[in-house]
């Protein structure tokens, strides 16, 4: 039977011998098809499931819609980790197409997109990969088609090393604060220099994750864009508390512990509600505090890289500062400090080797 479908002669093939009877179902079908194409209706599917144009024309919704489709799926991240999602998404939108179908979105024309368009970072464009892959991967499930982004990898990117402040320097920085800031916001500092704690999780903190007979903190939650989430490895842990960061937290108890235990130990010093991220002690503090001390400018971040490089100075276990500080494994610990972690033997390791191997009784020996 044939018919014109938005311009186009189609013609379908029905799996019925042609007899008088089936003959008049054909033409009582021409029929009905041509009453669904007038009323904007009609769709392959619903008339011949079974015919190639069927195939070839099966709902696969726009891009755009698949892209909306996959962020559903991630509602149970982070409302942060989902607005920088979203943000990806559009961008993608707008270079794919919304409207276009996702099956003409072929590997050539999205390798050709990714490659022309001028980037600000390789890790800019890492993010956005994570989102594209995930679009295209739930599509591919759904529809049986070849997954468009298989051969388009990451782009290699230096990332960026510690760097840490010098002991004298965080001295320095604290004994600035103690003298000229708020007293909250030099035992926050404190705290963050001597645990290694990441600023989204010492903001989460609470009275009842201290345990002073044991003098530890127990750290398990964190909070990003004023929202509590899990920690980032997703494992809790307890974190030894030397005397300066037990003193510090001695000092917080009169200004929030009546709050209770489920009180945050830092709160916003303006308006005694928790903080929301750590943009107010950055820009309030910290970031003043270095410039008048003239001191390099280094994110906040960087207490955390100085617990650790001031804890290897002092001899510590690395293993043991890596579980201090809730690295995935030791492994990465030892990835990111290995300099460090070389510096702080101070020659001890290769004393070792020099009375092993340059010895006088050695070289006989081999000669």
């Amino acid at each position: 039977m044939n018919f014109t479908l938005d311009g186009t002669w189609q013609r379908v093939r029905l799996a019925i011998p042609p007899t008088p009877v089936n003959m008049r179902h054909a033409e009582r079908l021409v029929k009905q098809v041509n009453q669904a194409i007038a009323r904007g209706t009609f769709t392959w599917e619903d008339y011949f499931p079974d015919a190639p144009q069927a195939k070839k024309a099966k709902a696969s919704h726009s891009f755009g819609e698949w892209c909306d489709l996959w962020l559903a799926t991630k509602g149970r991240l982070a409302t942060k980790t989902l607005s920088q999602y979203r943000n990806a998404l559009t961008i993608w939108k707008e270079m794919l197409g919304a409207d276009s179908s996702i099956e003409q979105l072929t590997h050539a024309k999205v390798a050709a997109k990714i490659g022309s368009t001028p980037w600000k970072s390789a890790k800019l464009l890492n993010n956005y990969l994570i989102t594209l892959r995930g679009v295209f991967a739930l599509a591919g499930r759904d529809l049986k088609v070849d997954d468009p982004m298989d051969g388009i990898e990451n782009s290699k990117h230096q990332k960026p090393q510690p760097d840490p402040l010098t002991f004298d320097e965080m001295e320095q920085v604290l004994a600035h604060m103690q003298k000229h800031c708020d007293p909250r916001m030099w035992a926050y500092f404190e705290v963050a220099f001597f645990t290694g704690m990441r600023p989204e999780e010492l903001i989460a903190l609470r009275w009842g994750d201290v345990d002073w007979n044991n003098q530890t903190i127990r750290v398990e939650r964190a909070r990003t864009a004023g929202e509590l989430k899990p920690l980032k490895t997703y494992n809790a842990r307890d974190v030894d508390l030397v005397s300066r960061a037990l003193a510090a937290l001695q000092s917080m108890k009169s200004w929030t512990l009546m709050g209770g235990t489920d009180a945050e130990i830092f709160q916003n010093v303006e308006t005694n509600r928790p903080l929301h991220d750590e943009r107010s002690q950055r820009d309030h503090f910290w970031t003043p505090t270095l410039r008048k001390l003239g001191i390099r400018h280094r994110r906040a971040y960087q207490t955390r890289h100085t617990y650790a490089t001031n804890s290897l100075a002092a001899g510590a276990n690395p293993a043991y500062i890596a579980r201090q500080m809730g690295h995935k494994n030791a492994k990465m610990f030892f990835t990111v400090y290995a300099k460090w972690i070389d510096g702080a033997d101070r020659g001890r390791e290769k004393a070792k080797v020099e009375a092993m191997l340059g010895n006088e009784k050695t070289r006989l020996k081999a000669g």
